[in-house]
């Protein structure tokens, strides 16, 4: 998926939120009371700058302030690996054609964001509507660069503050489930750990994980 058709997509969805508010039927009545937690599962894909793209997995413990608005600790796990491969052998069978690859760099990349999450949702019907969520905190980049031709590997720990904005759709599912999509803005910057040059100046490496990316989940109420 790429950046233009992500950045397009959020351009429709943060559309569609500004127009909700004058068809939104809000809901209201003795008989709403607010749960006592909320478990949210999800799933997706992330697309940052200098990685390549990968997808990812999460959750959310929360609770709700009212019946719009939701706070709670999101916990996501981004993954991606990239190898450098070379064509080696193709052999053509009667059934099949085979090409042997020989992988000469492979680079491992895990994120976790661990993020404080505010969301709010507006009703457009009475089962379903928009919503609009915030994020911020930090995040953890692990990377492990195997070089096979030299027949060597390193472990590199990154770390920097991260924000996110997202929107989307909700639906209700059941009495006590919500199924949700959004598309999301991802802002980090993770550096690694200070050292020194031979001249004695401090060094660093720094990862752009900035990017657009989609997800897709379930939010479980606890009542």
């Amino acid at each position: 998926m790429s950046s233009k058709n992500l950045y397009t997509c959020a351009v429709i969805a943060l559309g569609l939120l500004i127009a909700a508010p004058s068809h939104a039927q809000r809901r209201s009545g003795p008989s709403w009371s607010a749960p006592k937690g909320l478990i949210g599962i999800h799933a997706g894909y992330l697309n940052p700058k200098d990685p390549e793209g990968g997808m990812l997995a999460g959750c959310r413990l929360g609770t709700m302030v009212d019946e719009s608005v939701s706070i709670g600790i999101g916990f996501d796990l981004w993954h991606k690996i990239y190898r450098d491969e070379k064509e080696v052998a193709d052999e053509t069978r009667p059934d099949r054609n085979t090409k042997t690859y020989m992988t000469e760099l492979e680079i491992s990349d895990w994120a976790m964001p661990l993020t404080l999450e505010i969301a709010a949702k507006v009703p457009l019907a009475r089962y379903m509507g928009y919503t609009v969520r915030g994020n911020i905190g930090y995040t953890f980049l692990w990377s492990k660069y195997s070089n096979y031709l030299e027949n060597s590997s390193t472990n590199r720990r990154f770390g920097g503050i991260c924000w996110q904005l997202g929107a989307g759709l909700y639906s209700e599912i059941g009495s006590r489930s919500t199924l949700v999509a959004d598309l999301f803005y991802n802002s980090s910057e993770a550096s690694s750990e200070v050292t020194k040059s031979k001249a004695g100046l401090p060094i660093f490496e720094r990862v752009d994980l900035a990017g657009f990316g989609l997800r897709i989940g379930v939010i479980l109420d606890m009542r």
